[in-house]
């Protein structure tokens, strides 16, 4: 999801509190089918996420269009301070299921290993892959982004991730992608 594709971090292991965060303020906008496992929040806000959806827009063809994948190159996210944190991940399907392309090192220590192509149905439980998969499709169908907060407790850690997923092109020059970021941003002893 978008993404929560880099909530499903969290999600991978079944480790997500499902209940929303509401002590930052922020509102829940998802659709009550898609549950409680995120609360979507109007914008990025955490300062790297802030970076990538700034860079994301500025590639962004006029007329609402959707930037290459390719734009957002390597060199641009280790510019950024942020490549251990983003992720690409693609339809599988038309979009029947998703699977991650890409994972940052960040994003693999907070899933505990690599899920790079796992499908979402096999990498997390079901109520959560039809979660990622419902919100993916919904980022790639209206090539809008998606920005999310997640409570999460992955082993000894727990706090909250911001996670953005973001409509790119693949290379095909049809086929939307999403790219994305997930950062920890509040956490517990």
């Amino acid at each position: 999801m978008w993404a929560p594709p880099a909530m499903m971090t969290a999600l991978a292991a079944g480790r997500v509190m499902t209940e929303k965060t509401g002590t930052i303020g922020e509102r829940a906008m998802l659709d009550p089918a898609e549950g409680d496992l995120l609360v979507e929040i109007d914008g990025p806000r955490h300062p790297g996420a802030v970076a990538l959806y700034r860079l994301w827009q500025e590639l962004r063809p006029a007329g609402n269009g959707v930037p290459q994948r390719d734009d957002l190159s390597f060199e641009r996210l280790t510019e950024l301070g942020i490549v251990s944190n983003c992720f690409v991940i693609e339809p599988l399907e038309g979009g029947r299921d998703w699977r991650y392309r890409l994972l940052g090192t960040a994003i693999t220590w907070l899933f505990g290993g690599d899920a790079t192509n796992i499908p979402f149905s096999k990498h997390f439980m079901p109520e959560e892959a039809e979660l990622c998969i419902r919100l993916s499709n919904r980022v790639a169908q209206s090539r809008q982004p998606v920005f999310l907060f997640g409570r999460f407790q992955p082993g000894d850690f727990s706090g909250t991730l911001e996670t953005m997923s973001l409509p790119v092109l693949a290379r095909d020059g049809e086929t939307v992608w999403l790219i994305g970021a997930s950062f920890p941003v509040e956490t517990k002893d």
